[in-house]
């Protein structure tokens, strides 16, 4: 699916789900759900946790594939982000016994081809339809994704740990969530940038408010919110910067010193998978 058609649905507030069930929600729901080795060879009794050291937990792999298979059954215009491996995307199937509408995995992240080429203004616009539509927008993320609020002038954060949250924490932030939340009848945007447990959150959210636009974010505002690149990006954060002020987004405090104190404390604790 198009970033344009996520940009056109948000600018004419149709709802729509989109979620990204990748390599880490898959190895967690298969380290419960398989009695044998998958096709990378990975025993299930070696899987510990995902990249951002969020555990492969029973109750979450459990709910993962719960999850995965009642939004593909049961959600309306949905998108799964698209794993690029095979034997994923089989095991996915294997869940939903239905065929599964899938997007771009990286349809709200910034890869290197985006900051290289023309590509990153189809992304830009959808994030800028974010920010300028009257719907209440509500961001479930962690702390240090703070600048977010300034970038997509959201309305609700809800701040969850940097890992580890699901098992202990799931209720309670559901409960926040509806909190804010008038009646099935809400069209709010609640995006997610939450770990494997945002699928299951987005899940049980729908269940109650389907007429909400959902959109799991992951880590495509790392880089340009905390000047860390997570995920091993072939670019640099001025890179980034450079396209998004090209294209007119970036807010006029955006520098403010008030916001130094995350750059380190992201250094320390995001992407740490990474070595750097």
């Amino acid at each position: 699916m198009s970033h344009e058609y996520f940009a056109n649905c948000i600018k004419n507030n149709i709802p729509f789900l989109y979620c990204k069930f990748g390599d880490g929600e898959y190895l967690c729901m298969y380290k419960y759900n398989s009695d044998s080795t998958n096709a990378s060879g990975v025993n299930p009794n070696d899987l510990v946790s995902n990249c951002d050291n969020d555990n492969y937990t029973k109750k979450l792999s459990k709910s993962l594939c719960k999850s995965l298979n009642y939004i593909v059954n049961f959600a309306q215009n949905y998108y799964i982000g698209e794993w690029y491996q095979e034997h994923v995307k089989k095991f996915y199937l294997s869940i939903t016994k239905k065929q599964i509408n899938y997007a771009s995995y990286h349809s709200f992240l910034f890869d290197e081809s985006d900051v290289l080429n023309n590509r990153i203004k189809h992304k830009i616009k959808a994030f800028k339809e974010i920010k300028h539509s009257n719907r209440k927008k509500i961001y479930v993320c962690n702390g240090l994704l703070i600048k977010s609020k300034i970038l997509l002038n959201i309305d609700e954060m809800i701040r969850i740990p940097l890992n580890n949250w699901f098992d202990t924490q799931f209720d309670i932030i559901v409960g926040e969530i509806k909190s804010l939340l008038n009646g099935p009848d809400d069209d709010s945007i609640i995006m997610t940038s939450c770990g494997m447990g945002a699928k299951v959150l987005i899940t049980e959210l729908y269940k109650e408010y389907p007429k909400c636009t959902y959109i799991d974010i992951g880590s495509g505002l790392d880089t340009i919110c905390t000047k860390r690149n997570t995920r091993n990006w072939d670019y640099k954060y001025e890179d980034l910067y450079k396209k998004f002020l090209e294209y007119d987004f970036i807010p006029d405090n955006w520098d403010d010193p008030k916001y130094d104190y995350i750059y380190q404390i992201a250094k320390d604790k995001l992407g740490t998978h990474l070595g750097q």
